[in-house]
């Protein structure tokens, strides 16, 4: 009922009850409705933001990652120059590998499925199958180079280029060659090095061979000869104790007695000899193989 201020009559409503009860279901939809658009709405401007985000994020990823192929192809250009120079240095190369030795070739193009690709497709998937054939022709130069290298570590223990006394020790004090002698004063050959060191440091083989004599020397004091391949033999003299026998096979390092003053010796030193066949030669040309200390082997 409205009653109006005026002296009019008042004006009388009569509202069903079902009528009000949808009148305020539909206010009550239309509430609940732009909530929940309201809602959608943020959510889904929220999701474009993160997801705008991510794309940023995964571009620089990108980059980074393009930036990293970039290097390796890089580095795996001149791996493959350096390759190529080693093989030659060694005489091991077959001739320069071609274009398609170097990019068509190999299990792993085949692995990849990428044998041919479309001309649309990305530079980088194309760099990838390169590398990924270069590394794979590769692969016997390196067997090559490793064999080779064996070889050489299995030439070298048959030669005597390694240091007599234990862990570098000692130092050369008379060469070979024309010296003057410690007792007589008078000029004499020296038929090897002396390397001077402390009583009853190991001496070692400077070789693998065969121990084919030993014994005590009036002048040469306690020695030992030991025969190599290609008619190599060495001999160590001035020795305190020998720790080998007649007939043993030694290998190169091995321990074969203890530096002395047996013999003339005027002080502990060793006296080292290399002979081919029947001939003396310069041990300072053979120890200067395995990179034996500079400062043992200064001139006079």
């Amino acid at each position: 009922m409205l009653i109006p201020h005026s002296e009019r009559k008042g004006v009388n409503f009569q509202l069903n009850a079902f009528v009000l009860a949808g009148m305020l279901a539909i206010v009550l939809l239309v509430v609940l409705g732009f909530f929940y658009y309201s809602t959608v709405y943020t959510g889904a401007a929220r999701l474009a933001g993160d997801s705008s985000r991510d794309l940023q994020q995964t571009d620089q990823q990108l980059e980074l990652v393009l930036a990293e192929l970039a290097e390796v192809i890089r580095v795996a250009q001149v791996f493959d120059q350096t390759l190529d120079h080693t093989l030659e240095r060694l005489e091991l190369s077959n001739g320069p590998r071609d274009e398609e030795t170097r990019v068509g070739a190999g299990d792993l193009s085949e692995l990849s499925d990428l044998q041919e690709i479309a001309a649309d497709e990305l530079a980088e998937i194309r760099e990838l199958q390169s590398i990924a054939s270069m590394l794979e022709s590769s692969l016997e130069p390196l067997d090559r180079i490793r064999e080779a290298v064996k070889s050489q570590k299995a030439l070298l223990a048959d030669l005597p280029n390694y240091w007599p006394v234990s862990a570098g020790r000692g130092r050369i004090t008379r060469h070979f060659g024309p010296n003057i002698h410690p007792i007589t004063n008078e000029w004499f050959l020296s038929k090897g090095v002396e390397i001077t060191d402390s009583v009853g440091v190991p001496v070692v083989a400077s070789a693998n061979g065969k121990v084919t004599e030993l014994g005590f020397d009036p002048n040469y004091g306690l020695y030992v000869w030991i025969r190599h391949k290609y008619g190599f033999r060495t001999r160590y003299s001035h020795m305190q104790t020998i720790t080998v026998s007649e007939g043993e096979e030694v290998f190169q390092g091995q321990r074969i007695g203890t530096l002395g003053s047996s013999g003339t010796a005027t002080e502990p030193y060793l006296d080292f000899q290399i002979w081919l066949g029947t001939d003396v030669v310069d041990p300072a040309a053979f120890l200067q193989i395995s990179h034996a200390p500079m400062r043992v082997l200064s001139g006079r």
